[in-house]
């Protein structure tokens, strides 16, 4: 992403069209900063960051069995 393309894409969710789905997801209260880096991310590191999060869960869940058994 360019650094156009992102700055027009910070000025779309800071000031979404009204009506548009953008304004219904701020409104809700969707943190939509959180898309821009996700597209900031190549494939590979978005990959990289979802496998970090399942190892994550894996071993969360892994905690929660062991102190289930204490």
């Amino acid at each position: 992403m360019t650094k156009e393309d992102r700055d027009k894409l910070i000025r779309l969710i800071s000031s979404p069209p009204a009506g548009s789905k953008i304004a219904a997801a701020k409104e809700f209260g969707a943190d939509l900063t959180l898309l821009v880096s996700a597209l900031e991310l190549t494939p590979t590191e978005r990959l990289e960051r979802l496998a970090d999060a399942q190892e994550f869960v894996r071993d969360w869940q892994a905690a929660m069995k062991t102190s289930a058994h204490d």
